[in-house]
């Protein structure tokens, strides 16, 4: 018998350019990590420059005509939708609008209060009459327990605001 011819050894791997994991630069990681915090760095540096100018524009209009102190009116306003929900017009509308599905309130207080409000404030008795039918609109057999309390909690207010300036209110 014969011998099997001897194995030859394996030659040596060459290390060439293009053999191997190919391994990304460290210059290259750093880039990608820095670039998204630099750019939101710079976006957010932005934003506050332009909100402190704003902001500065604010203040100097609330110092009034001439740096005469501050604008009472400015600082101490608050949305005409905040004060049209919050009004005796509103709670009123609301009695009127509620009469049909809940039952007719007696609120002759409540209307006085809101006759002097549409008076004083007509674009105020308007949006109280829409945020109010708003609400009537979505009224429902439960909810008329809740919406009458408030009609007659809003004639007692306007009941000791007449009481409180000697107008007397019909008792109801």
């Amino acid at each position: 018998m014969t011998k099997p011819p001897a194995r030859s050894a394996k030659p040596a791997l060459s290390k060439k350019a293009g053999d191997g994991p190919k391994k990304r630069s460290g210059l290259k990681l750093a880039l990608l990590v820095l670039a998204p915090l630099v750019l939101a760095g710079g976006g957010y540096a932005g934003w506050m420059l332009l909100a402190g100018a704003e902001a500065g524009a604010v203040a100097r209009a609330a110092d009034g005509e001439g740096g005469q102190g501050k604008d009472a009116m400015q600082v101490s306003s608050i949305s005409a939708e905040l004060a049209a929900e919050t009004s005796f017009t509103h709670t009123y509308a609301l009695s009127v609008l509620i009469a049909p599905r809940c039952g007719v309130a007696n609120a002759p207080a409540l209307k006085a209060a809101s006759d002097a409000e549409a008076h004083a404030d007509g674009m105020l008795a308007t949006l109280s009459w829409q945020s109010a039918a708003r609400r009537a609109a979505a009224t429902t057999e439960k909810s008329c327990t809740f919406l009458r309390q408030e009609v007659t909690e809003g004639e007692l207010r306007a009941m000791e605001l007449a009481q409180k300036n000697g107008k007397t209110a019909a008792a109801h």
